[in-house]
């Protein structure tokens, strides 16, 4: 078979797939409730259609780009994408009325994502009626609503989707397929993403447990753990998820696995457990007591032991009223010993990174700028000092901009200084590249640069997982400040505070 023919092949059967036109029997657990599937030609019409749109919004013609919007419901009529570009319309507009009634459409419709609807800036007008906090809400009840059927476990199949004669074949396939979810994304609601997620992913594992029905290494149980938990991120709460992967645990737990799958399993169902709920919701601290017992039966030999006893201790620090000293020097000497193994340095990283940076401070910089210089932390003695991991390419970064350089117009005079630390890649940004971007920007501070992008250095060393992350450190080099507290107004609030000590 022609790469193009199996290529023909692969989407003919996503098609099929999408459609539900494959047949498959269940045992187990019911099949998860399904989105409807549109055509590659819709989608790619409702996107068009989508920046046609704010194209007219942009120039100030609210009324042609509701009707641009309105198209929207002949391609992908499943009242969300509708719904939601009408109602930044007339956000924007200041359209009170209008904007509300759009908005409580979507969420009639099943919109499930509050935290988008605070966070959009189109929707600042209408955050200031009484009407809104409802409607986030009900969007929130939607999100518990929806994710219910997650707890019932990825579906079994015990016949084959689809068969392929080789790896190659099945992963052409699973990429294109996997296409086709990112791409419907921003139709379907977070729910339905997630169990059209879930479901393939079950799919996909059938077909793979019929290829390597001859390799004795394969091992399908553990291999729907590790889908389950590659479900969502570590930087977000897992919710029902959790519930998914720790059934998938216990379902291979009781096929007697060996020594090495039982310990990554009891892992992944800690980690689940441990993420089920935001660090700062009270329900966290029971799901921190079912993580315990089983983090502690991740075997030492195993590679993930020195995660699961960062983790262990993660949660104890995040659990109120414990002896944050006492487990901080426990937590040092794990890092010391753990924080080079990838698995446990992702759990820091994402997890207590801002934390760990302040529980291990002072954490130096000792590396050249851009301009051969070595930079040190004791040459800002008597200074104030925002250190700014971030990249030419991280669109958040490069919002956070304008106001970072208001700040350092104003305040450098007064002994504000900063030094930016670069995620760019070579590759991408070389080093000119990147003396000529910041050039143009009137970033007139000192620079690092390596090119190495989250391979740099102090990204590891200060456990950045996401940019941009300030730092702030004060004259006498402690350390004040860092993360969200160092954004957008928060940041003047903290460089004026920090100033104001030096006399003090």
């Amino acid at each position: 078979m022609t790469n193009s023919s199996k290529l023909t092949t692969g989407l003919m059967a996503i098609l099929a797939l999408a459609l539900g036109a494959l047949s498959c029997s269940q045992t187990e657990t019911p099949a998860l409730e399904l989105p409807t599937f549109y055509s590659e030609e819709a989608v790619s019409q409702s996107r068009d259609l989508i920046t046609q749109g704010y194209e007219l919004l942009d120039s100030g013609f609210t009324d042609s780009a509701v009707a641009k919007f309105a198209e929207i419901d002949t391609v992908v009529p499943n009242g969300l994408v509708r719904e939601y570009h009408t109602a930044c319309a007339y956000g924007r507009a200041g359209d009170l009325d209008q904007g509300i009634m759009w908005l409580d459409r979507l969420v009639a419709n099943g919109f499930d994502v509050p935290e988008q609807l605070e966070g959009d800036t189109d929707f600042e007008s209408l955050k200031e009626d009484a009407r809104f906090e409802p409607i986030v809400a009900r969007a929130a009840a939607n999100a518990t609503a929806g994710s219910a059927a997650f707890a019932a476990g990825m579906p079994e199949y015990d016949s084959v989707p689809m068969t392929f004669a080789t790896e190659e074949e099945y992963t052409e396939w699973a990429d294109a397929q996997n296409r086709v979810l990112r791409n419907h994304r921003r139709i379907w609601t977070s729910n339905e993403y997630t169990a059209a997620r879930i479901d393939f992913e079950a799919k996909k594992l059938a077909c793979l447990r019929d290829l390597k029905a001859n390799d004795t290494l394969f091992d399908y149980g553990l291999e729907r753990v590790r889908a389950g938990a590659s479900l969502v991120s570590l930087y977000e709460p897992w919710g029902t998820v959790s519930d998914l992967v720790v059934k998938e645990v216990d379902s291979y737990l009781a096929s007697s696995p060996s020594d090495d799958g039982a310990s990554e399993a009891n892992y992944r169902a800690g980690l689940a457990l441990s993420m089920k709920y935001d660090d700062e919701d009270p329900q966290s601290i029971a799901e921190f007591e079912r993580a315990k017992p089983r983090l502690a039966l991740v075997d030492e030999g195993s590679e993930f032991y020195g995660a699961a006893r960062v983790l262990g201790v993660i949660n104890q620090l995040r659990t109120p009223g414990t002896d944050e000293e006492v487990l901080g020097a426990e937590f040092k000497d794990l890092i010391a010993q753990y924080a080079a193994e990838r698995n446990a340095y992702r759990i820091i990283s994402t997890q207590y990174g801002k934390d760990a940076v302040r529980m291990l401070w002072p954490i130096p910089i000792d590396i050249e700028d851009i301009d051969g210089r070595m930079v040190s932390l004791d040459e800002y003695d008597g200074k104030v000092l925002l250190i700014d991991f971030w990249a030419t390419w991280c669109p958040p970064c490069r919002a956070e901009l304008p106001n970072i350089l208001e700040v350092y117009e104003e305040f450098h005079p007064a002994g504000f200084e900063i030094v930016s630390i670069s995620l760019d890649y070579e590759t991408e940004t070389p080093l000119d590249a990147y003396r000529t971007w910041i050039g143009e920007h009137d970033m007139d501070w000192r620079h690092t640069y390596d090119g190495q992008g989250w391979d740099t250095e102090l990204v590891k060393r200060y456990y950045v997982s996401s940019i941009p992350a300030p730092f702030l450190v004060g004259a006498d080099g402690s350390l004040l400040a860092w993360g969200e507290d160092l954004r957008g107004e928060s940041l003047r609030a903290k460089v004026e505070e920090a100033l104001g000590m030096i006399g003090s």
